[in-house]
């Protein structure tokens, strides 16, 4: 029979015969083994049969050096330490720049007030329209012979207070001449301004706005007089009372002269907002009006936005309704950098760093010490910082069939379930370690049982410490006699190894207690109390009783008397939670103005989630067939072009009998492609505001109570977020997204005023009040608020240069060269290796509203579904990671990071054949998504209980919040819902109604209560 052991392994590269001996952890205890003269043992090589004996090879001339660290010879099934560092260190340490792109809540200030404009003929009407309002007023008060500019501040104070006074009128003439004037004012003068300033070159690529630093600086100087003459109030009352006439039942008559006037006092705050999000401590004075405005901007900006639910005309604005939500939100409450110090100043711990550092939850540390104190029973580790009860009470493992659930209390989400238990030192009884079962006998035929039979249950506790001084008094040591002569010494150590003890350590003080964690621990605790009948409303009971027989001296001395009013006052202020040091005043008014924002928001976020998602909804609906409504509108612009005068057919008519007898006042003065690309344009800013909106409302719900941010995430979720936009990106062309180009800045509003002041000369490029329609020279007509003529006849190939949608250019166009084909889109792989060659320089021509969509679509999706195993099984049922992996091709690092951490939440949900065909997918996710302590999101235990109780567990965080908001805001909640939980309130009433109790019969029964009491 051959050996199994040939006479020199593979891997063996040593003359000498010696090997390294390997890296084991220290016990404490000297290495003491064999003689080293003897030669060791061979290696086996799993990878190969064994082979024959061979004679020996003969002694070589030289020795051959010793195995270089990174030496190839090492079996294949293994690395070395140099192999793997390399490996590592040819990973991509930073994403690959492509896009010059930086995340942040806002753009330019030029280009938010690009957006706030749509491209629109008759908003450039309304425009004119307040450039008349402003002259004809100045004209009246100053003449014709002096300007803005000749005239010092007091005069041009009084012409701004007479403008107010206007706004304030009841006669519609006068009072729209007064908002026109003030909307031309904040708008920087453009007539005045625009025409001796410096105007960027419209024909570089690079410029993304034609504003002028003259025109910037006069808004901003507009705001503050505004706000110096105490004009802000009365803009924001103007303002709330032109909403009314749009929400009463009965439809108005003069419904376009509101709509002018209702648009126009938005823009007002909105350039007032926009001005002082940009300078903020400059414009300080506007910022502490606008802080101060009542009712508050948020709380008002919520109620038109939540009833534009019932708005099915469309006649309100919702695109700019959005964007004043949107900033009304940044101002208030505050963006990132105003998140990020608050949530510094109310965390828990300031000993744990926010980032850089490992850390691990409550929970996790809970879970670790079950599993340490069932293996070492007498370890005693360092307590959890929120006293959560052991799952186990007894030191054994729990059986096959009897899992043990760690579902966090009902409450708190936890971990997957491990075998544990708590400490021996905390048990009633202390038992034994049983002795395993021996294996079974081999089956019948020669067969063996299966390999696990054989093997050591590890669930078993580790009962016995190592050798001492008495171990002969514990049973003897028999074999362990010649262990005892080996080692030669008598333990004298700890019965625990120092490698748990230092595990125990490094967990308990890498454990980071977070503020949402001690928030719904807080609320777990006032929720028992509650449903035991502990916690009362004192109140309540004081109201019910009859207290007319006492006296006043009496009442003050059972303490009946109700408080003053300023302290009941005091008390009925909404709890506000601070964090658990002293904040600064600035800090404390945000999570107060977060506290009364939801307070008022309660009943109105539905309405508010239904409106936010339906502008998605019709993002999603344009995009269902584009190709398919694109070959229609070739086709119908194909019948058309032999018609040289337009001559009438069924689509022409049908737009006629569209705009009804006042054709004028609807008409389609622009082009179809025009029209095409305002509409897409719009929708793209309209979803800019929309995401902005949710994700700051999650924040800083989050941020002020944690159960205000599981409310938002709940409604969000039951509305279809999830498919939603799991269909957005299925529909969409991410890289496609990225590039395409809505904004035009030839009909852009700073253009335009560059336009009418004359600093914009004529060169080929379309006047934008005019577009296609009107006469090309440029010149200024007599009335600007005179529709254009009709169009009669086509407009020239290529007139609007390079800039020309496609769809616009003539069908016969020779294709191009193919040197001047389109670069192709930077493309990066998973692991982020670029697929194609990046451009040298970043990017610049890109949309960057897009981007910050995009990313903002991801995050409020991580939000709904991190750390929650219902939703994930959500998102693995709709098949999302097939959508998302497009989004992973983009080179951006927000795009990608929030990418791979919904592919993080999927991961223990998806099978093992999704794991081996995604596993760059899972590499890129150890290298960028920052991981936890305990971190078992690749490797999870037992998947079908977390799947069993994922559901419980919504229900119970569901229950949970609803009892917070019940509790906290019973007024909101609606009369029956409180009544529902004064019911249910009472603990002992609840158990005598089970009992069943007549109490007729027990008050009938007078004799036999006095006979038991002696009576």
């Amino acid at each position: 029979m051959n050996s199994l052991w040939p006479l020199k392994a593979s891997g063996d590269g040593q003359a000498d015969g010696k090997q390294t001996a390997p890296d084991v952890p220290d016990t404490g205890v000297e290495d003491i083994g064999p003689d080293p003269g003897v030669p060791p043992r061979p290696l086996l090589q799993r990878t190969q049969i064994p082979a024959p004996q061979e004679p020996p090879p003969a002694v070589p001339s030289a020795p051959p050096a010793p195995n270089a660290p990174g030496d190839s010879s090492q079996p294949q099934d293994s690395l070395s330490l140099a192999q793997l560092r390399r490996i590592v260190a040819e990973f991509p340490r930073s994403e690959p720049i492509a896009y010059d792109y930086v995340y942040s809540d806002m753009g330019p200030i030029q280009e938010e007030i690009d957006e706030w404009f749509m491209y629109n003929f008759w908003q450039w009407v309304r425009l004119n329209a307040a450039n008349r309002a402003f002259h004809s007023a100045w004209g009246r008060g100053f003449g014709q012979d002096l300007g803005w500019d000749d005239v010092d501040g007091e005069p041009r104070r009084n012409f701004i207070r007479g403008a107010l006074g206007a706004v304030q009128s009841s006669d519609k003439d006068t009072r729209g001449e007064g908002i026109g004037a003030l909307v031309y004012l904040v708008l920087g003068r453009w007539t005045e301004t625009v025409r001796g300033a410096t105007v960027p070159s419209v024909a570089d690529g690079k410029v993304k706005s034609a504003a002028t630093e003259a025109q910037l600086a006069a808004m901003k100087a507009g705001v503050q007089l505004l706000s110096d003459c105490g004009g802000i109030p009365v803009i924001w009352e103007a303002l709330r009372n032109a909403f009314e006439p749009f929400w009463a039942d009965e439809v108005q008559q003069n419904l376009q002269f509101l709509a002018e006037e209702l648009i126009h006092l938005m823009t007002i705050m909105y350039i007032a907002l926009q001005e002082t999000l940009d300078d903020p401590d400059g414009m300080a004075s506007v910022r502490s009006e606008l802080l101060t405005l009542n009712p508050s901007l948020v709380q008002f900006m919520l109620h038109a936005t939540a009833r534009l639910r019932w708005d099915e005309a469309c006649v309100l604005p919702q695109t700019q309704v959005f964007l004043l939500f949107w900033k009304s939100i940044l101002l208030v409450f505050g963006g990132s950098k105003e998140i990020a110090a608050t949530k510094t100043a109310t965390r828990e711990q300031n000993d744990i760093k926010e980032k850089g550092t490992i850390t691990a939850s409550p929970l996790d540390y809970h879970v670790f010490r079950q599993e340490i104190t069932s293996k070492y029973p007498s370890y005693v580790p360092p307590l959890p910082a929120i006293p959560l009860d052991a799952e186990q009470t007894s030191i054994l493992p729990q059986l096959p069939n009897h899992p043990i659930r760690n579902t966090g209390n009902g409450i708190l989400p936890g971990p997957p379930g491990q075998s544990g238990g708590a400490s021996i030192l905390h048990q009633p009884v202390h038992i034994a370690t049983p002795a395993p079962s021996p294996p079974p006998s081999p089956a019948a035929g020669g067969k063996g049982g299966k390999k696990q039979n054989y093997q050591t249950n590890q669930n078993f506790p580790f009962m016995y410490p190592p050798l001492d001084a008495s171990s002969n008094s514990a049973g003897g040591k028999g074999g362990a006699g010649l262990q005892d002569l080996l080692v030669g010494r008598k333990w004298e150590g700890s019965d625990v190894p120092a490698s748990i003890l230092e595990a125990g350590e490094l967990f308990s003080r890498r454990v980071k207690m977070t503020r949402a964690t001690r928030q719904l621990w807080d609320e777990r605790e006032r929720f028992l109390k509650f449903e035991r009948g502990w916690d009362g409303a004192d109140d309540d009971i004081i109201d019910e009783l009859d207290l007319s027989s006492l006296t006043l001296e009496e009442k003050e001395e059972l303490g009946l008397l109700k408080s003053a009013p300023e302290e009941k006052a005091k008390k009925a202020d909404p709890e506000i939670d601070y964090g658990p040091r002293e904040v600064d005043q600035r800090t404390r008014e945000r999570l107060k103005a977060v506290e009364n924002f939801y307070s008022e928001a309660l009943p109105h976020l539905q309405s508010l989630v239904i409106v936010l998602l339906k502008a998605i909804v019709a993002i999603a609906s344009n995009l269902a067939a584009p190709q398919a409504n694109g070959q229609q509108q070739a086709g119908a612009a194909g019948q058309n072009n032999g018609r040289s005068n337009g001559g009438p057919g069924a689509q022409g008519r049908a737009a006629d009998a569209s705009n009804g007898v006042n054709g004028a006042a609807k008409a389609d003065v622009v082009s179809p492609s025009d029209n095409d690309m305002d509409e897409s344009r719009s929708r793209e800013i309209a979803a800019k505001a929309v995401t902005g909106i949710l994700v700051l409302l999650l924040k800083w719900l989050k941020l002020s109570h944690v159960l205000k941010f599981e409310y938002l995430t709940q409604l969000l979720l039951d509305s279809n977020y999830l498919p939603l936009v799991l269909k957005l990106f299925a529909l969409h062309d991410i890289q496609q997204v990225v590039e395409s180009k809505t904004d035009r800045i030839e009909h852009s509003f700073f253009y335009f005023c560059g336009s009418r002041a004359g600093a914009i000369p004529n060169t080929g490029v379309p006047n934008p009040a005019a577009t296609e329609f009107e006469d090309m020279s440029g010149g200024d007509d007599d009335d600007d608020s005179v529709p254009p003529p009709i169009k009669r006849r086509r407009s020239p190939t290529g007139a609007a240069g390079g800039d020309q949608p496609p769809s616009e250019a003539a069908p016969a166009a020779a294709p191009p060269p193919p040197a001047a084909a389109a670069p192709t889109r930077p493309e990066v792989d998973e692991m982020g290796y670029p697929v194609n060659p990046l451009p040298s320089e970043p990017i610049t021509d890109f949309s960057r509203r897009n981007f910050f969509s995009l990313i903002n679509y991801l995050r409020i999706m991580q939000k709904i579904c991190k750390h929650k195993a219902h939703r994930n099984l959500l998102l693995v049922h709709y098949k999302s990671s097939n959508i998302l992996r497009k989004s992973l091709k983009v080179p951006q690092q927000e795009l990608r990071l929030y990418t791979l951490k919904l592919f993080k939440n999927q991961v223990p949900w998806c099978g093992r054949k999704w794991r081996q065909s995604n596993m760059r997918v899972i590499t890129a996710i150890y290298l960028h998504c920052r991981p936890e302590l305990r971190d078992e999101w690749l490797a999870g235990s037992d998947v079908d209980a977390e799947v069993e109780e994922a559901l419980p567990l919504e229900q119970a965080l569901r229950s949970i919040t609803h009892w917070f908001n019940m509790r906290r805001y019973p007024e909101k909640m609606g009369a029956e819902v409180r009544v529902a939980m004064r019911e249910e309130q009472d603990f002992f009433v609840r158990e005598l109604d089970k009992m069943d109790l007549n109490w007729a019969e027990v008050e009938g029964d007078d004799s036999s209560v006095r006979l038991e009491w002696g009576e």
